[in-house]
């Protein structure tokens, strides 16, 4: 029988609903939530329109949308200083309860020393340093959003019915006793997700393209998740009959005449025969990202007047 698909899409859907319902409480107590973004004028234009239906979808959900574009002089992309001034700045804004800055930023600025810059209560992607290790600890935080994303796809499965909107500091044991393997363990998707599942008190185990014998330890899992970036690296034999199958991959690759088409880390026909519940890409952990954006949007804005 072939696996039972996690609609990313349908999922995300119910997800936004249910936002979109906090938003509206959060409002008519006189406390609008607002998305402060910073988008460098650096001739990307993949960044523009991922901004534009940000805004979109957050005007959808009652959700103010605050672009800030920053350009540099006489149409050079802007420089470090003029970047990090705007996080710093927004930062500290009383006003401003959620902050992310969209990527890539122009050619040899270093991501990471923006990202660090972002207030660790107010960084919505989860990117910031402080927030990944408060993740490690166990501590309150934002978790990054592909990361929760997949949480709550083997939430949908392991609890169905469960609201789901609950913090992911607070996830009940819903694994235990399950053996949960990680192919990919980069540091904002592979292993925050790693920790979000030991605190589900499963057994985790962080592989990579590169483990030895990873057929062997991948087919024993309870829960895979591939987040490794190399197409169809997981095949059929490195599945256990009726698992949990979660595609993170996003990779472009060349199709039948030539034309480009995205696909998974997961070689999705083949693995679905032996897999119990397998996402899909693209309409899987994609949607989901954008929703869990949301719902830290959300958790932001509550924390910031105590209601969580």
């Amino acid at each position: 029988m072939a696996a039972q698909i996690i609609d990313g899409v349908a999922l995300a859907a119910s997800f936004r609903q249910r936002i979109s319902s906090r938003v509206a409480a959060l409002r008519d107590a006189g406390h609008p939530v607002r998305l402060d973004a910073v988008l460098c004028d650096a001739g990307d234009n993949a960044a523009r329109v991922y901004a534009e239906n940000q805004a979109r979808t957050s005007a959808q959900l009652g959700i103010e949308y605050r672009l800030h574009r920053i350009a540099g002089a006489e149409g050079s992309p802007p420089g470090y200083d003029d970047i990090a001034g705007r996080v710093l700045l927004l930062s500290s804004e009383d006003s401003v309860a959620a902050l992310m800055v969209h990527l890539p930023l122009p050619e040899g600025i270093d991501t990471y020393k923006v990202q660090r810059l972002i207030a660790p209560d107010k960084d919505v992607e989860g990117v910031n340093p402080a927030n990944i290790g408060n993740i490690v600890y166990g501590r309150s935080s934002l978790a990054p959003c592909t990361a929760l994303a997949v949480i709550k796809m083997v939430e949908s499965v392991v609890a169905p019915g469960q609201d789901g909107l609950g913090s992911s500091r607070a996830a009940a044991p819903l694994l235990r006793g399950k053996l949960a393997v990680v192919v990919g363990a980069g540091d904002v998707v592979g292993k925050p997700i790693a920790v979000l599942l030991m605190r589900h008190e499963a057994t985790v185990v962080s592989c990579n393209k590169f483990t030895p014998a990873l057929p062997e330890i991948a087919r024993q899992a309870d829960v895979l998740i591939a987040a490794a970036g190399v197409p169809s690296l997981i095949t059929p034999d490195m599945v256990k009959p009726g698992a949990i199958v979660v595609d993170v991959g996003v990779n472009r690759v060349a199709g039948e005449g030539g034309k480009m088409r995205t696909v998974g880390d997961v070689a999705f026909d083949q693995v679905r025969s032996v897999a119990g519940w397998i996402s899909p890409v693209p309409g899987g952990v994609g949607p989901m990202t954008v929703s869990m954006l949301l719902l830290n949007v959300v958790e932001a804005a509550e924390r910031r007047i105590g209601k969580r």
